[in-house]
């Protein structure tokens, strides 16, 4: 049987400081060899036996631990990422990314709704410093994407829910 260990890691006697992408280009690199990494991960998964170990190093800075620090840590996030609500898709994990460094926003189908649009908007205008990158990410077999394909294809089918009475 193949054990998964992912483990975020802080090491204070050997810091390990990310640099952040410096442009739109290497967000976007970024974000694609961190897919790469967690597509390779789970292959190795299902191919072997063992312990698989993957480390994710985590700066110092994004839990506040500097010495001198005071308060919660600052937002620098180098991409936001619409995406669904499915549990199934953890974006941090399949990004291969920490904390901090994604700017996550998730509704149901990756919807671009108003509560949704409020957030990038908020990235946008608060995070604008370190933001280098906007991703709207769908994934297969979305539920929430199949019921609005079931409703637009077959609308009758759903006008017991538009009519029915709460008691």
């Amino acid at each position: 049987m193949q054990t998964v260990e992912i483990v975020y890691r802080y090491d204070g006697a050997n810091p390990q400081v990310r640099s952040r992408p410096a442009s739109t280009e290497a967000a976007l690199l970024r974000l694609q060899e961190g897919n790469r990494a967690f597509a390779e991960l789970l292959n190795n998964v299902k191919d072997g036996q063992g312990l698989v170990r993957h480390v994710i190093d985590v700066d110092a800075r994004d839990f506040g631990l500097l010495p001198g620090a005071d308060g919660a840590p600052s937002q620098r996030p180098f991409a936001a990422i619409l995406g669904c609500s499915d549990a199934r898709v953890p974006l941090e994990l399949i990004f291969n990314e920490g904390p901090n460094d994604l700017f996550v926003i998730r509704a149901a189908g990756n919807g671009l709704g108003s509560d949704a649009l409020g957030s990038l908007r908020y990235a946008i205008d608060h995070l604008g410093g370190s933001l280098k990158l906007i991703v709207v990410l769908g994934h297969s077999g979305c539920g929430a994407v199949s019921a609005a394909v079931d409703v637009f294809l077959n609308p009758a089918d759903y006008l017991s829910l538009a009519t029915a009475r709460s008691g």
